[in-house]
């Protein structure tokens, strides 16, 4: 009976840590996306050196 109620307690973590990490995590970025952010960086680094 005690390995039931240990089994359930991992189920219920392991749901809620799949859960929390399915809502936290990152779209990844489009390739144009990765284009824009590049050339905005090298913008911005542009103006720094002059």
């Amino acid at each position: 009976m005690v390995t039931y109620v240990c089994l359930g307690l991992l189920f219920l973590f392991v749901a809620y840590k799949s859960l929390f990490y399915y809502i936290g995590r990152k779209r990844t970025p489009d390739p144009e996306q990765i284009d824009q952010i590049v050339i905005t960086i090298l913008k911005t680094s542009g103006r720094d050196r002059s």
